[in-house]
């Protein structure tokens, strides 16, 4: 039966409704206490990338860091907005993942109810929450995949100057900010072909392009607009790589890149995972986009072209969860870029008994994907054996900083201590102490030469091998906190001046008396 306009619209309407507490959800998981978990290893190096910005005016791009220069310009304009932190750039990468949410929600244009369900999956999964609280690129990279299929489904529907801006957008996005987003294009590309493929043999008559549909003066503007659209987003993309032209290495460094990755990639570079590393996280965390997995095929040979949005969606999702699943280099965040599966089959069973059974499918499942966010984002953020939680800074680390942060305080000069870190690999600790003006990075032997350095220090966060070595030239009393910087390192310290820590350390800390006190007993 032909739908009413009454009808659209009524949908439209119930749809909107929607909107609002889809948004208020998404919003409560990414910026409720987002100071809550400890700086990330790559926030503390996104935030040192931040300070070159401050120093040099602008950002050089290395390609051996694999990741564009658009994510670190936002992250500073972060700083200008909200002041200097790991907080703020959350807060930056918040808004990202709101917008992406939303994102979703607006493909209601191509896939109607599917792309609410959608949204609400993205809303309140483990994975979309607990990185979109993270200062790291993905989620921004995500957003540009989603802008380039929008405005390719709308190129679809129709040719428009719109719809060449919006996959010039997305284009940009991902290509200035992760070097992979060959692999994405890549995907969408093949997933066009085979698409094409079947619906010539389904139905041969049915276009693939509105194109033929415009007039000559549409199509003269729309070559016109295409092209100055193209031109400007090719200038952007230059000016970002090359510094605002201040380094113009940078844009021959963005070919250079793909060498760099190509190794990276198939070896894994200490990331390596098994292929089926990405089920075992779905079953996990995910249960929804395995749902989505499972039936991406099904869906594919199943719906018609009447659902060549969804069609195109979810075979797009498969093809990169089997790219992903064949290239060695895995870390959990990658698993944004499986959010097609998000517009999975269930919605399209309407009638009958498949209409309740995918409505209590779907129940459960965002019932368990919401009761796993509130855990993983709130209780278990830091915790050990999480897979999600990965090269995480643990809670020693913001215990010390907090006993430093109520000294500053209680009193500001104390930011004019001496600092010594003596630890192997201390990021995030160059960004979240890098404003401090005494700060000195030190080995063992550095300490044999200049035993100054110990007796002037007022702080020391130390490798746990170090301490033994310490406690024979001590040259006051220091209290001793746990200092494990994360997991898989050995345990660490962090060693207070006593008499200048004594009224914010603990009453129990343990302490490590003088040399001398020591010699003497």
């Amino acid at each position: 039966m032909v739908r009413t306009n009454e009808n659209r619209e009524s949908q439209s309407t119930r749809s909107t409704f929607w909107l609002w507490p889809l948004l208020a959800v998404a919003a409560y998981f990414r910026f409720r206490d987002l100071g809550i978990k400890p700086p990330h290893f790559d926030e503390g190096i996104n935030g040192h990338f931040v300070m070159t910005i401050w120093r040099d005016g602008f950002y050089t791009y290395d390609p051996t860091n694999f990741h564009g220069p658009l994510y670190f310009y936002l992250l500073h304009g972060a700083e200008v907005l909200f002041g200097r932190g790991v907080e703020s750039f959350r807060i930056m990468n918040a808004f990202l993942a709101m917008g992406f949410v939303y994102f979703i929600f607006q493909f209601r244009r191509f896939l109607g109810p599917a792309a609410v369900v959608a949204a609400w999956i993205i809303a309140v999964s483990p994975a979309f929450t607990f990185y979109g609280r993270y200062a790291i690129h993905e989620t921004l990279f995500i957003l540009g995949q989603v802008a380039f299929v929008y405005g390719r489904l709308n190129w679809l529907g129709r040719p428009s100057r719109e719809a060449v801006a919006m996959i010039a957008a997305g284009l940009l996005i991902m290509i200035s900010t992760k070097e992979t987003f060959f692999i994405f294009v890549g995907t969408w590309v093949i997933a066009e072909i085979v698409i094409w493929f079947l619906e010539k043999r389904e139905k041969p008559e049915v276009a693939w392009s509105r194109l033929g549909d415009l007039s000559q003066a549409e199509s003269r503007r729309l070559v016109r607009d295409t092209a100055v659209i193209s031109s400007i987003a090719l200038f952007l993309l230059f000016a970002l790589y090359t510094g605002f032209f201040e380094h113009s290495r940078g844009a021959g460094d963005f070919f250079r890149a793909f060498d760099f990755w190509t190794k990276t990639g198939t070896k894994g570079n200490g990331h390596e995972k098994p292929f089926f590393y990405w089920l075992e996280t779905m079953g996990r965390y995910e249960w929804v986009l395995l749902i989505g997995l499972a039936t991406s095929v099904v869906a594919t040979l199943l719906l018609k072209s009447q659902h060549r949005a969804q069609r195109l969606l979810l075979l797009t999702g498969f093809g990169t969860w089997l790219a992903y699943s064949l290239i060695p280099y895995k870390t959990p965040w990658l698993l944004l870029s499986f959010w097609p599966l998000a517009f999975l089959l269930l919605p399209q069973m309407e009638q009958g008994k498949w209409r309740i059974l995918s409505a209590v499918v779907l129940g459960l499942t965002l019932v368990h994907s919401t009761v796993k966010s509130y855990r993983l984002n709130f209780v278990d953020f830091a915790k050990a054996g999480e897979p999600y939680v990965y090269v995480q800074t643990t809670s020693d680390y913001s215990n010390v900083m907090d006993v430093l942060k109520r000294k500053i305080r209680q009193s500001p000069a104390v930011a004019n201590l001496s600092l010594v870190i003596m630890i192997q690999d201390p990021w995030p600790l160059p960004y979240e102490v890098g404003h401090f003006p005494n700060i000195k990075y030190a080995k063992i032997e550095d300490i044999d030469k200049d035993p100054s350095i110990v007796a002037n220090a007022d702080l020391m966060l130390i490798d746990g091998s170090i301490l033994d070595g310490l406690r024979n030239i001590l040259p006051k009393k220091f209290g001793r906190m746990d200092f494990r910087l994360r997991d898989s390192y050995d345990h660490g310290w962090a060693l207070f001046d006593f008499e200048k820590f004594r009224n914010v350390l603990a009453a129990d800390v343990p302490l490590e008396e003088p040399a001398e006190s020591r010699v003497k007993k």
